[in-house]
């Protein structure tokens, strides 16, 4: 039964107030849908407009590979352990609405930059913002919705991840082509002011309220940084779920980082109609995925709960000779429907492997689990694949402009065959949850 969260909830549960606490934790559940949305649309906006950035200011794609990964990915991955930490201990509400207002704030002030050093800062900031939003979001999930439906939920918050690269991509693309890419980062980052009073507002803890000087307090016997390593340390399965999620976002991001340079290079498109045709297959089968595997996790899940991970792994394995043979289509339209493979698999994962995450964590380690999760996955994923691909091509095109295409698609083709990689861990942690169950 989902717990209820009202201020005045009573001890006697009623079916009305059994209903109101499932309305009440759909409606969080929404925000946060619309939270999580926000965050990858000011996080890959500069996705779309990378190729105009690179023009501008005069930019390699190593520098492109910066900006766009490890800029943001430092501070992203860094401080979320500490602000996992306090939400362990602190309203998770109150985390996740100063965050929302930070990443927007410092995406504003990216379409002011006028050189990469100034970009490269705002990326930062925009990480440090965003740092706090996904550990206090998948504890508040866990406290909500009991386990037999939280893959399901993770899932549904996962769907918005491709619906904001639909709005980064295709509002993004649209309002490049018709003002500039300035103005892009300016829209984007604006309506994340609002949401964060929203959630100030309409969103309690199941907590209630909890002092911000006693929650920087460590309770006695508390789960530290340490602690936590400690207990995960006994669990092969996590580290194995932290391998394929580095890998996963070790693709997907160095990917999504040059779809700009993919398609204007190699197939000469504007940047209006790429960011639509982007935005329309990343929606649909991104969105698909997330939804998809979550309802796989719960379905496939109540049999047998580590059946989902192996499913996840063998998505990988069709998505690499997917990728490959949209980087290599004979023309842009195919070419995007190609990349629906490597996208759904990006999002397919979600719902699974976080479900899994806090099945492996205990009730004190979820939000700590989740962040020690992403930290790991975000710095190499995000930090290092961006620039990953950047290096490769600005090596296998050697300082020539007009390499500059079929280099990209080399360092992409290296890309797509980490997704063989990512499959393997899943397989690792099927058999060793799967040796634990027996």
């Amino acid at each position: 039964m989902v717990e209820d969260i009202r201020p005045n909830a009573g001890i006697e549960i009623s079916a009305d107030s059994e209903s109101a606490s499932r309305r009440r934790a759909n409606y969080v559940l929404a925000v946060l849908f619309i939270v999580t949305m926000l965050n990858f649309l000011d996080r890959q906006v500069i996705s779309i407009v990378a190729e105009p950035i690179k023009r501008d200011l005069g930019l390699s794609d190593t520098q492109l590979g910066l900006m766009t990964g490890l800029s943001f990915a430092v501070f992203y991955t860094t401080l979320a352990i500490p602000l996992a930490a306090l939400a362990d201990r602190w309203n998770r509400s109150r985390i996740i609405g100063i965050a929302i207002a930070v990443w927007s704030l410092m995406t504003v002030l990216c379409g002011l930059a006028g050189n990469f050093v100034q970009l490269f800062l705002a990326r930062v900031g925009v990480g440090i913002g965003e740092a706090g939003s996904a550990p206090a979001s998948h504890s508040l999930i866990a406290d909500l919705f009991p386990p037999e439906r939280r893959a399901g939920a993770l899932g549904i918050m996962g769907a918005a991840v491709p619906v904001g690269a639909f709005l980064a991509y295709a509002g993004g693309g649209y309002v490049t082509e018709m003002f500039s890419w300035r103005v892009a980062f300016m829209l984007a980052g604006l309506p994340g002011i609002l949401i964060a009073l929203l959630i100030w507002f309409t969103v309690p803890d199941p907590r209630g309220k909890v002092s911000l000087a006693k929650a920087f307090q460590p309770a006695v016997g508390e789960i530290t940084l340490r602690t936590a390593l400690l207990e995960l340390s006994r669990k092969p399965a996590y580290w194995h779920l932290v391998a394929a999620g580095v890998l996963v976002q070790f693709v997907s991001y160095g990917l999504a980082s040059f779809y700009g340079g993919l398609f204007v290079r190699v197939h000469g498109m504007n940047y209006g109609e790429l960011g639509w045709k982007l935005g329309v297959m990343v929606g649909i089968t991104g969105g698909f995925g997330a939804w998809f595997g979550g309802k796989v996790g719960d379905m496939i899940g109540k049999r047998d709960p580590v059946l989902p991970l192996l499913v996840s792994g063998l998505v990988l394995l069709i998505a690499a000779p997917g990728m490959i043979a949209a980087i290599y289509a004979g023309n842009a339209n195919l070419a995007i429907a190609l990349l629906g493979f490597p996208t759904f698999a990006a999002t397919f994962y979600f719902g699974p492997s976080f479900a899994a995450v806090q099945l492996l964590a205990s009730d004190r380690t979820r939000a700590m689990a989740v962040a020690i999760y992403l930290m790991v996955a975000g710095l190499i994923g995000l930090g290092i694949g961006p620039v990953f691909v950047g290096g490769l091509s600005d090596y296998f095109a050697g300082g020539n402009r007009e390499l500059e295409a079929s280099a990209l698609q080399k360092a992409l083709t290296v890309l797509a065959l980490f997704n063989l990689w990512a499959g393997f861990h899943y397989w690792r942690v099927w058999t060793w949850m799967k040796r634990k169950q027996g």
